[in-house]
């Protein structure tokens, strides 16, 4: 017999924090909507799993291990069937530790101490809110608000985010993912608890420094003045380490107002939950439930003592910015140095239920390498969740390192992690699916 439950804690840090997301650090000032640790448990015999998502830019291991541990001696949930992660929203709280002039206080180290608490608490609350359900997975498809953003301009050259209207540009140079996942929790399509959402898209749809949840937020908004508001929603960002929200053939040249473009795509991927909702017949009541835990090492861009200082000054002198590659590659540098000396340890976790399962890696993964996971994966419905128990920056395919750009580039890891990533999650499912 399944039984499921929802939690949710409010982790809206105190304004006055230092926001992360940009090259330069930002102080919040206003709150326009709070952020959220969202939860959902499910169980069937002595089986349990665990999947938490977190409205911040990124997830700390340090922060994750200790959440996981608090889960497990609260829940019985062992850290191998446990997934906690960030939406990557670019308006929350700083996360991250860095070098970098400017950054010294950016992290508020009192609510920092507190983040593992609160993930655990709205863990604890799903386990001890479960009731008898069924389970229903399906797929919705939403192709018009998310994009490549990297593109072949006319030079040959690879660029980030060319400028909406460039003349120069030839062509995307990669596919979107347009699945909407959902995983519905209840005992009827009239009778859901709770939902778990599965989308490819960048968080970062707003800038300013308002902190707020982005898009899912006002996606669950949307889903739960339908639902009800006491439906439990967790969100999870897909392989969206290379996709974002710009048009850059839209006709407007108009720049959305504040906010314009998380409400707009908020309410279109609310609305496709809905749709998706509305086509659901059967609740599975008997699946299984379970998940596996491995960790693989990575290797690290190569540095030494003379590189760092190169690094250190590059950024520190340099003008910052998304097409500037010699602060990028020091960037890139610093990142590798502060995980190690030729590699890091990088945790990945499969958890599933039934026919469907997510699996977690450990920083921004490009598109193409999630893709690969999905077709490659014996599960029915797979979803990657980014941003999942670390954050080792942005995770790219080989072949990108020799195209360049700004992902490529600023990322600490070297040529091939991605695959050894996507490789690795593979072999998870298919054991987790024995």
């Amino acid at each position: 017999m399944v039984k499921a439950g929802s939690g949710s804690v409010d982790i809206t840090p105190p304004l006055g924090c230092g926001l992360q997301g940009y090259f330069l650090p930002r102080t919040s000032e206003k709150i326009h909507d709070p952020l959220s640790a969202n939860a959902i448990v499910v169980e069937n015999g002595n089986q349990r799993i665990c999947l938490v998502s977190c409205d911040i830019i990124s997830m700390r291991k340090d922060v994750a291990d200790k959440a996981l541990k608090l889960i497990r001696e609260k829940t019985g949930i062992p850290e191998s069937s446990v997934i906690i992660c960030g939406t990557h929203t670019h308006t929350g709280p700083a996360i991250q530790k860095s070098r970098l002039p400017g950054w010294e206080n950016a992290i508020d180290e009192k609510w920092m101490g507190l983040l593992p608490f609160y993930i655990s608490s709205a863990a604890v609350h799903a386990a001890n809110s479960m009731q008898e359900a069924g389970v229903s997975c399906m797929s919705g498809f939403e192709d018009r608000v998310s994009f490549n953003r990297r593109f072949i301009m006319k030079d040959g050259t690879i660029k980030t985010n060319p400028g909406v209207g460039n003349p120069d540009i030839l062509e995307p140079a990669g596919p979107v993912d347009p699945e909407v996942g959902v995983v519905a929790l209840g005992s009827s399509f009239s009778k859901i608890n709770s939902l778990a959402v599965n989308f490819t898209l960048h968080l970062d749809t707003i800038g300013g420094n308002n902190i707020s949840a982005d898009f899912p937020g006002v996606m669950r908004s949307v889903i739960r003045r339908i639902l009800g508001e006491n439906t439990g929603i967790v969100y999870t960002s897909g392989a969206m380490g290379n996709i974002n929200h710009i048009d850059v053939k839209r006709e407007s040249k108009r720049k959305p107002e504040y906010f314009e473009s998380a409400e707009r795509i908020g309410r279109i991927l609310g609305g496709e939950v809905v749709k998706t909702l509305s086509r659901m017949e059967k609740f599975d009541r008997d699946l299984k439930v379970g998940g596996e835990k491995t960790t693989v090492k990575l290797g690290l861009k190569e540095y030494d003592g003379e590189s760092v200082k190169r690094a250190m000054k590059a950024v520190s002198e340099t003008k910052s910015g998304l097409h500037n590659m010699e602060y990028l590659s020091g960037l890139a540098i610093l990142r590798a140095s502060s995980l190690g000396e030729k590699e890091v340890d990088a945790d990945v976790a499969a958890i599933r239920m039934g026919d469907t399962a997510f699996v977690s890696i450990p920083g921004e993964y490009f598109v193409e390498l999630g893709i690969y996971i999905k077709e490659n994966s014996p599960f029915d419905r797979t979803f990657i969740v980014e941003l999942g128990l670390d954050s080792l920056g942005y995770i790219a395919p080989k072949e990108a390192y020799g195209q360049e750009g700004y992902e490529p580039v600023s990322s600490p890891l070297a040529p091939g992690a991605g695959e050894v990533l996507a490789e690795t999650a593979v072999k998870l499912l298919k054991s987790l699916k024995q």
